[in-house]
């Protein structure tokens, strides 16, 4: 534990006066510029300075990472990812997915001040943590510490979310500020709607309803980034991802066309290690193909 700036400073290696500069205005440590979204809308985004990013670094291993977060929220933790998210709904149906409308600006600088001193931190002490790991009242899109925190933030909004659905055979998780619920019971997930959203709005946040989707088997699922055809058990990268990678392979290894996004093997093999953490089955088979195209290219290493 630390009381004052001066043993902030010892303990993150920069001067006293430096953590008071930041910490008065933090604004002044980060640069922000805007990125279009898939729809068309722009995110704005905050990039702390080299040396706030090596303070958030510092708080990060050395408190939150030792903190779990709810059992729901499978972004941002050490060891999962897409695949943590959707296997609890593997054996089910139907799903309700949403999210939650700019997420790290909607948790405010006062919920981090109250997590710090929930942990144990004095109110000094909690205040220049939080005001380390915020910036213009906010969790900045671009911190180091923002995944962390918002999971943290979120752990109530993820039990009452839980708690509610839990009771009525739904399973929910989060990636992040993407929510899933799925059950097998067709009717059981419209009827969560307004609650959903109660708990959502109760919370702090703001439901996304443009990106409110009820998916059933009838209709191709898609939670966050998988798929679930009918007539596939699991989650897969889906059939159109499939047929579209092994287009690009082709054009990339033996007509030299590259794609937008894949323009290099370097960029396919990174995308094939993607792969192998989110659905194994399809990049043993991709693997088989991308490694005949190069035998074919005269590429594959002896």
């Amino acid at each position: 534990m630390f009381s004052d700036a001066d043993q902030i400073a010892s303990l993150v290696h920069v001067t006293p006066a430096f953590i008071r500069m930041v910490t008065a205005k933090p604004e002044k440590f980060y640069r922000e510029y805007e990125i279009p979204k898939a729809d068309g809308r722009k995110r704005q985004i905050r990039q702390p300075s080299r040396a706030v990013k090596g303070i958030q670094a510092w708080i990060l291993r050395n408190i939150l990472d030792k903190l779990r977060p709810s059992p729901n929220a499978t972004a941002y933790i050490r060891g999962k990812g897409l695949i943590d998210n959707v296997l609890p709904h593997w054996g089910n149906h139907y799903f309700l997915c949403m999210d939650i409308e700019d997420f790290f600006p909607s948790v405010r600088a006062s919920a981090i001040l109250s997590l710090f001193v929930l942990l144990g931190y004095s109110h000094e002490s909690a205040w220049y943590l939080t005001q380390l790991c915020t910036c213009r009242g906010s969790l900045p899109q671009g911190g180091v510490t923002s995944p962390s925190l918002s999971n943290l933030v979120a752990v109530k909004l993820d039990r009452r979310i839980a708690g509610y659905v839990g009771k009525r055979n739904i399973v929910y998780t989060r990636y992040a500020d993407d929510m899933t619920l799925s059950s097998n019971n067709r009717e059981a997930l419209p009827r969560c709607k307004r609650m959903l959203v109660h708990i959502i709005e109760a919370e702090g946040f703001t439901p996304n309803m443009r990106k409110y989707r009820v998916m059933g088997p009838r209709r191709r699922c898609v939670v966050t980034g998988l798929v679930k055809n009918n007539s596939e058990v699991g989650f897969s990268i889906g059939r159109r991802t499939k047929k579209h990678m092994r287009s690009v392979m082709y054009n990339l290894l033996l007509k030299g066309k590259c794609d937008g996004k894949y323009r290099n093997r370097a960029s396919i093999e990174g995308w094939l290690r993607f792969l192998h953490s989110v659905d194994k089955p399809s990049a043993r088979a991709m693997d088989v193909y991308w490694n005949a195209l190069k035998d074919r290219a005269g590429l594959r290493e002896a």
